[in-house]
C-alpha cells in the first residue's frame, strides 16, 4: 500500500520501528546531490531517512501492509485512513459483490466495495507480488480478477465508497421562520460533528464527522452535493414542502436506494436517541 513519508515519519517515532515496523513494499530510489540511493524492498523504514527522502522529493512510498500498521494510521489519519465497516470471507464476499452488482443495474447510482486488505503472493525470486490492492474498488469485473488468485480462506475487511451525511434545509432570509430553520440546520449540523464527544454515539466506523457532514440550503444543490460526494444519508430540517417534495423525488429516481429521513425541532435532551436513529439508518442496505 501507498503511504505519505510524513505519516511513516509520525508513525516511526509516535510508536518505534520494532513496535509497528514499516517495510518497503517495492525499490525505492531516491535523488541525491551524490547520485541516486536505492532504498530495496523489503528493508525497514528509518526515521532518520526522512530528510533523504524530503531532499529527493519522494513523497509517497509502497509499503507492505500490516493489521497493525493499518490500525495505528487510522489513529492518527482517520481522515485518510478510514475504518473497516465489516470483514467478509471469500464466499460472502463474493455474494456481497453480485448483491452490489445487481442493485447497480437497476440504479443510476453507482455503488462499491473498497478493499482495506491488501494480499500478497510470493514471485520466484522472493519478493511480494500484489493480488488485492488496499483501497482497491471492488465491482464484479475486478472482483472477478482477483478472487481467482486469492486463497479460500481468506478474510477481507472493507468499507463502501459511500460516506457522509446531508443536512438538508432550504434557507432563505426573506422567509419569516428564517432564524427557526437556521436553528434547527446549525443544532444538527452541531450534533453530527460532536457526536462522540457529546453522546460518546459512533455513526459509523469509517464516519468523520469533521469532513463527512455536508450542509446543502437550496434545493437546486442537493442532488449535485449527493451525487459528488457518494453521501449515504439525506436528513431534512424541517417540515416537508412540496419543494423539498420535489428534490427529494429527483434525488430518489438517481439513487432508488437512497435514505432520508426528516428531524424536525430536535430536542436538545433527546440527543442521542436521535444520534441513534441516524445511526440505525445510516448502516443500512437498502440494496439487500
Amino acid at each position: 500500500m501507498k503511504i505519505k513519508i510524513d505519516e511513516a515519519q509520525r508513525i516511526a517515532e509516535k510508536y518505534g520501528t520494532d513496535e509497528v515496523p514499516i517495510l518497503f513494499l517495492s525499490d525505492a530510489y531516491v535523488n541525491t546531490h551524490a547520485g541516486v540511493v536505492q532504498i530495496s524492498a523489503g528493508m525497514r523504514y528509518d526515521p532518520s531517512q526522512y530528510d533523504l527522502f524530503i531532499d529527493g522529493n519522494v513523497r509517497e512510498v509502497e509499503v507492505v501492509f500490516s493489521e497493525r500498521l493499518y490500525a495505528k494510521l487510522c489513529v492518527n489519519f482517520p481522515e485518510t485512513w478510514r475504518l473497516p465497516v465489516g470483514r467478509l470471507d471469500f464466499i460472502n464476499m463474493d455474494r456481497f459483490v453480485e448483491e452490489i452488482d445487481n442493485a447497480n443495474s437497476q440504479n443510476k447510482r453507482k455503488r462499491n466495495i473498497i478493499s482495506l486488505t491488501e494480499v500478497y503472493k510470493r514471485n520466484p525470486s522472493g519478493h511480494y507480488e500484489t493480488i488485492l490492492k488496499y483501497g482497491e474498488k471492488l465491482d464484479i469485473k475486478s472482483w472477478n480478477q482477483v478472487k481467482v488468485n486469492l486463497n479460500r480462506n481468506a478474510s477481507i475487511d472493507y468499507r463502501l465508497d459511500e460516506c457522509g451525511i446531508i443536512i438538508y434545509v432550504i434557507l432563505n432570509p426573506s422567509d419569516p421562520n428564517y432564524a427557526q430553520k437556521y436553528m434547527t440546520f446549525t443544532s444538527l449540523i452541531t450534533l453530527l460533528v460532536e457526536q462522540k464527544h457529546l453522546q460518546d454515539v459512533t455513526i459509523a466506523p469509517d464516519f468523520y464527522p469533521q469532513t463527512d457532514v455536508f450542509p446543502v440550503t437550496d434545493k437546486e444543490s442537493l442532488l449535485k452535493t449527493y451525487g459528488q460526494n457518494n453521501v449515504a444519508l439525506v436528513i431534512v430540517g424541517d417540515e416537508l414542502s412540496d419543494d423539498y417534495k420535489m428534490s427529494l423525488a429527483q434525488l430518489k429516481m438517481y439513487d432508488k436506494y437512497a435514505r432520508m429521513m426528516v428531524i424536525r425541532n430536535p430536542d436538545p435532551t433527546q440527543s442521542k436517541s436521535i444520534l441513534n436513529m441516524i445511526r440505525n439508518l445510516y448502516g443500512k442496505k437498502l440494496w439487500l
